[in-house]
């Protein structure tokens, strides 16, 4: 054990030593020449909380860090390494030179394809699912192979299960898991008043194979849903969330309605705070830590990022048509023109197939004038543009180019024309090239002249 703990934790002071990410090399070379680390230092652990599902799950993670932290110290892979050697990293960080532990509470993202493979390694206490979507064919399958994922992981843990009640997924696995479960949902008046023609997931009652029924949709296959032909239906939600642009109002039985501000926008990451939210309350968290644990917060990388550059920017994470579909809602609800850069790529992180882009919901580009270019880069750039003309979007509204520079560069010439904001959609390996271009940009444009736009 402590030759892995020795090679890990020098690995983890060399890359820092050059300015490298240290978040999975140390941890994986570690587990190398010790391959039982996880459940050796895991073991040491008091308790540990686990976030997992298809998407929101770093962002949830990291809210609940904020809150978990007013109690004290924690082990926490904040960067989103999802994988073994991710964990192991993160344990890594607070283990000494001897292989013991400093911190005995863990909060780990994990990976849904990899719970299984973690989770009797650490003493999870609950286990917090935030959706079940179809993801990456080539790593997940379809969605009977992620629900079959994740009904294994959970069922080797003790945990109490946090779950998305309005998810029919999410509901599914906790009726299938046999342990407890705190249910979190949004109040009726968050219902979609119109909806847009999605491709939904999970749309068959996985009880008896009858096609659901909603009466109303918040996202994707999240709703008010109910089995005409058998008893399943959404349940109430044990924590209840009712949200009020800025702020985010939460109800549990029998205590009084507690009103927080939110530090992140949009529906999806609303749902988010909620569930993060609810684990808080889980662990015993009261209303003042989970408050000051919000105003903490910053947003991890790619997850509504916010950049200072001249135009102003956006980093938006995309990896699936549900996530993107709420992304594209997200920033149509942004006031002002945008620009819209995708970059694409299909390396293995990202899931060689992009098929997915014919599911996600483009077309609601082409019918929002604030919408006045898309720029497509990326290695499976010419797919994006094919696809956005496909959508209905104007040919004279859409340019491409594969190298990230310089399609970034299209982004933001057409943003300082039109006086617009650049919103730039990411799969996972263009996050953090197109993360460091945005960065250089935001240093650049700080020693220049305010910006003026020029509006036509």
């Amino acid at each position: 054990m402590l030759l892995g703990v020795w090679l890990g934790k020098l690995m983890a002071w060399l890359l820092r030593l050059t300015g490298r990410r240290a978040t999975s090399l140390p941890g994986q070379l570690a587990l190398r020449l010790t391959p039982r680390l996880l459940s050796q230092l895991g073991g040491q652990l008091r308790r540990c909380v686990i976030v997992t599902g298809t998407n929101g799950k770093t962002t949830t993670a990291n809210l609940l860090a904020h809150m978990m932290e007013q109690a004290g110290p924690l082990v926490h892979n904040r960067e989103g390494a999802n994988l073994p050697q991710g964990l192991v990293t993160a344990l890594l960080q607070y283990t000494s030179w001897l292989g013991r532990l400093r911190v005995s509470t863990a909060l780990f993202e994990v990976d849904e394809a990899t719970l299984p493979a973690v989770a009797a390694c650490l003493p999870v206490k609950v286990a917090a699912v935030t959706n079940v979507f179809r993801d990456q064919l080539d790593r997940y399958g379809e969605l009977d192979g992620a629900l079959g994922k994740l009904l294994t992981g959970l069922r080797q843990t003790q945990a109490v299960l946090v779950l998305n009640a309005d998810d029919p997924l999410a509901h599914f696995l906790g009726l299938r898991c046999g342990r407890p479960v705190v249910a979190y949902g949004m109040s009726r008046s968050c219902v979609q008043t119109h909806s847009h023609q999605q491709v939904r997931d999970g749309a068959f009652c996985l009880e008896c194979g009858t096609r659901l029924t909603y009466d109303g949709f918040f996202y994707g296959q999240l709703g008010l849903y109910r089995c005409p032909a058998c008893g399943f239906l959404r349940p109430h939600p044990d924590v209840l969330g009712v949200w009020q642009g800025d702020a985010l109002e939460v109800e549990e039985a029998q205590l009084p309605r507690v009103r927080y501000h939110l530090p992140v926008r949009g529906l999806y990451n609303v749902y988010n705070a909620l569930c993060a939210i609810a684990c808080a309350r889980v662990l015993g968290l009261n209303a003042e830590q989970i408050a000051a644990g919000l105003a903490q917060f910053q947003a991890p990388l790619g997850r509504m990022q916010a950049f200072t550059t001249r135009p102003p920017s956006v980093l938006h994470l995309v990896k699936n048509p549900a996530g993107c579909d709420s992304v594209l809602a997200a920033v149509q609800a942004e006031p002002g023109r945008k620009v819209v850069c995708a970059a694409i790529h299909d390396l293995a992180a990202d899931g060689r197939d992009v098929s997915w882009l014919w599911d996600a919901d483009f077309e609601q580009l082409a019918s929002d004038p604030s919408v006045v270019s898309c720029v497509a880069t990326g290695l499976r750039a010419e797919d994006m543009a094919v696809r956005w003309k496909y959508a209905g979007v104007a040919r004279e509204r859409i340019a491409c180019h594969p190298d990230l520079a310089e399609g970034l560069a299209l982004a933001f010439a057409a943003a300082a024309q039109q006086g617009a904001t650049v919103h730039c959609l990411a799969t996972y390996t263009a996050l953090a090239p197109l993360a460091d271009l945005l960065q250089r940009r935001e240093q650049a444009d700080a020693s220049q002249p305010a910006y003026r736009p020029s509006v036509s």
